[in-house]
């Protein structure tokens, strides 16, 4: 099971994308069920919060020391690399952490809004669950997987 939580703080999302939420858990299905195949078996559950520039410069002051808006703030609950290291309980539920998006700053990409959504919960996603894109292996791996889990999604 995949549960879902989401906080939509400003209505411009819901004016650009009414199903956002519906595509968001419908997404996460398919994303973790990609990258670990007993993930169906398991009770998986993250946080969303569809916000604006200023909540996001707020959480990247608080948390990264940077005053700035950015797409996506990824918020894993757990060490690093405990999904990827398959060091899962093997029953009850399993929080994965938050992820924050801005909507002004996806906004001014000048991109298929919908398109990029899609491809920074992907990126979100993946570092709840201990990708990262610190060196150029690294990067490499999580760019090939995310440009899987577009296709299908």
């Amino acid at each position: 099971m995949f549960k879902v939580n989401i906080i939509v703080e400003d209505s411009k999302w819901k004016k650009e994308i009414p199903t956002i939420e519906k595509m968001l858990k419908k997404n996460v299905k398919k994303i973790y069920s990609s990258i670990d195949r007993t993930s169906k078996k398991k009770n998986l559950e993250i946080s969303v919060l569809l916000t604006n520039k200023t909540k996001m410069k707020k959480l990247n002051k608080d948390f990264r020391r940077t005053l700035k808006d950015t797409d996506v703030l990824s918020f894993p609950y757990h060490e690093k690399n405990f999904f990827l290291k398959r060091k899962l309980p093997t029953i009850g539920n399993i929080y994965l952490g938050d992820l924050a998006f801005s909507y002004d700053y996806i906004k001014k990409q000048k991109t298929n809004f919908v398109e990029y959504v899609n491809k920074i919960f992907i990126h979100g996603c993946l570092h709840l669950v201990g990708y990262e894109h610190d060196n150029l292996k690294n990067y490499k791996e999580m760019h090939l997987l995310e440009r899987k889990l577009l296709a299908i999604i």
